[in-house]
């Protein structure tokens, strides 16, 4: 049943369900795009309100969100929107540098054409979407992870994937910090994707993760100028 654009409980369980992933997915998005900034406290009541849902299914999405790291639980308060540091910017991309480099050079060597021309194909897709129309960061980066676990996917192995996934998800807000990504100056992006793409398709490995990896480094760099331009305030630390 939808009301006001959105799901809400009848009585039956999957409904029930339903709500939960969207107000998982709702509380997420507010969380990635900053509206939930760090160190927020968020509460059951307070989201239940906000959303005009009962406490149940708050609580689920709240539990499901302090999994993926997003939230942290506060004994006999409730929930806190997660902070992050240089630390956690050293951590997550220098883990994506290896991992994501490694898996560049292996579906390099292991992919076949099939599964490579599917990539180049929805690679061309977004490419005349970007030339067509505007899109918001968070669309965009969206397609930009989709991107990465696909040549993740291609490598052949599915704990590589499944490792690389998480540290995407762990690092979205700091990437939707960008400056790349609030200005939408994709064009940079869209270029690095091609390059990579024709070495995938040459099946030069070292070239893939090279330039795999160049790219990341190029996010980092980004995601730490920012950091130490912010200096402790919306609830990050340089220390």
């Amino acid at each position: 049943m939808s009301q006001g654009g959105r799901k809400v409980r009848t009585g039956d369980p999957t409904d029930s369900i339903s709500l939960v992933d969207w107000l998982f997915e709702e509380i997420r998005e507010r969380i990635l795009t900053w509206e939930y900034a760090p160190n927020d406290l968020l509460s059951e009541k307070k989201i239940g309100d906000e959303f005009e849902v009962s406490r149940t299914p708050v609580r689920e999405a709240l539990a499901l969100l302090s999994q993926e790291g997003l939230l942290e639980v506060i004994p006999r308060i409730g929930y806190r929107v997660s902070s992050f540091s240089l630390q956690d910017v050293h951590e997550i991309f220098d883990m994506r540098l290896l991992l994501e480099g490694e898996a560049a050079a292996r579906a390099a060597a292991v992919a076949t054409e099939e599964e490579l021309a599917m990539l180049q194909a929805t690679h061309r897709e977004w490419a005349n979407a970007l030339e067509q129309r505007p899109v918001s960061a968070l669309e965009y980066l969206k397609y930009h992870d989709a991107f990465h676990m696909g040549i993740a996917e291609l490598a052949g192995s599915q704990r590589l994937a499944r490792f690389i996934g998480q540290l995407l998800r762990e690092g979205t807000r700091l990437r939707m910090s960008d400056p790349l990504m609030s200005n939408l100056g994709l064009e940079s992006e869209q270029e690095d994707s091609t390059r990579l793409i024709n070495a995938l398709m040459d099946g030069d490995v070292d070239r893939a993760r090279a330039l795999q990896q160049e790219h990341i480094a190029e996010s980092k760099r980004r995601a730490l100028h920012w950091l130490v331009e912010q200096g402790g305030t919306h609830g990050v630390s340089v220390g």
